[in-house]
């Protein structure tokens, strides 16, 4: 069984080590190679979502929505009509790794 108690806290792109289709994330504060920008997901306690990324011009952009755990899935919802679904492979307080599925 995962704890997904793990899960509610920022979470930042640790795209160095992706692994095939497996997306890895690190913990805000964890210490990552400088980059010219990097993916993250704020999962909140009360289930809303803060999902920021580097703009075309390095800018961050942010969208807001809300996420979910079912079974083994994390799905996060930007709008009625938007949702991406990961199965989580990997939980702990270091480490999370996605899997998307399409």
């Amino acid at each position: 069984m995962m704890n997904t108690a793990h899960l509610k806290r920022k979470w930042i792109h640790s795209f160095e080590e992706d692994n095939g289709d497996e997306i890895v994330y690190r913990p805000e504060g964890f210490s990552l190679p400088l980059a010219r920008g990097r993916d993250k997901i704020n999962l909140e306690e009360d289930g809303k979502l803060v999902n920021s990324h580097p703009g075309r011009d390095d800018a961050s952009r942010s969208h807001t929505g809300s996420w979910q755990i079912k079974k083994d899935k994390l799905i996060l919802y930007f709008d009625a009509n938007s949702r991406e679904q990961y199965t989580i492979c990997e939980i702990s307080t270091e480490k999370l790794v996605l899997k998307r599925e399409v």
